[in-house]
C-alpha cells in the first residue's frame, strides 16, 4: 500500500520518525536514568504509531500487540513523562529506587489495563500525567525556566489532540491527533535543549 495513498499510514509514520528523531538529538546529554524515562515516554508513542501504522496497512494479526502498545504508551509513558519533566525543570537527579519505582507504578498501571481489561485507566492516568506536569511546568515558570514554559507547550498541546475530533479542520481526527503530538514532541526536545536558560 502506497503511503501517500493513505493519510493515517503516512500520519503515523510521520509520528514515529518525530519521537526517535527527537529522542537521538536532545537527550544525549541527559543522565542515565532521566534518559530512560523519556525514552519510554517518547519511543512507547513511536512503536504504538509504528504498530498502528502496520495494522492499518493489513497486518490484523497485530491487533493484540496494538492494544499492548496503547496500553503502554497511555499509562507506562504518561507516567515517565511526569518524573522526567520534574527532573528536568526542578534539576533534580532520579535515583535509581525513584526510577525503579516509576517502571513498578507504570508497569503495574499498565498490566492491570490489559488483564482486567479496564480501558478506562488510560483515559484517565494520561490526561492526570498532563495536568500534574502542567503543575510541575508552572512551578518551573515562577524561576523563569525556558524549559518549563517549553514543557507548558507540550502539555498543552497533548491535551488538545485529545480533542482533535472537536478541531474543525479539513482533516481526520486520526491525523490531526498524530500532528499534535509531533508538535508536542518538538516542544519536548526543546524543552531539554534549553535546561538552563532563564526566560528573560
Amino acid at each position: 500500500m502506497n503511503i501517500l495513498t493513505n493519510s493515517h499510514i503516512f500520519s503515523n509514520l510521520v509520528l514515529s520518525i518525530a519521537g526517535v528523531l527527537v529522542f537521538l538529538k536532545y537527550f544525549k546529554a541527559q543522565t542515565l536514568q532521566s534518559r530512560l524515562l523519556w525514552g519510554i515516554f517518547l519511543l512507547s508513542i513511536s512503536i504504538n504509531a509504528v504498530v498502528e501504522l502496520l495494522v492499518i496497512a493489513g497486518m490484523q494479526q497485530l491487533l493484540t500487540f496494538n492494544m499492548i502498545t496503547q496500553a503502554a504508551e497511555t499509562t507506562l509513558g504518561a507516567i515517565c513523562l511526569v518524573v522526567a519533566s520534574f527532573s528536568l525543570i526542578l534539576k533534580y537527579t532520579p535515583s535509581l529506587m525513584v526510577m525503579i519505582s516509576t517502571l513498578a507504578l507504570g508497569l503495574t498501571l499498565c498490566l492491570s489495563m490489559l488483564l482486567y481489561q479496564v480501558p478506562f485507566i488510560g483515559l484517565i492516568i494520561q490526561p492526570f500525567c498532563i495536568v500534574v506536569t502542567l503543575c510541575i511546568s508552572c512551578l518551573g515558570l515562577a524561576y523563569r525556566q525556558k524549559s518549563a514554559l517549553w514543557v507548558v507547550f507540550a502539555m498543552t498541546l497533548l491535551a488538545v489532540s485529545a480533542k482533535s475530533q472537536s478541531i474543525p479542520l479539513p482533516m481526520h481526527p486520526l491525523d490531526l491527533n498524530h500532528y499534535i503530538v509531533v508538535l508536542a514532541i518538538i516542544c519536548v526536545g526543546r524543552a531539554v535543549k534549553d535546561q538552563y536558560k532563564i526566560l528573560f
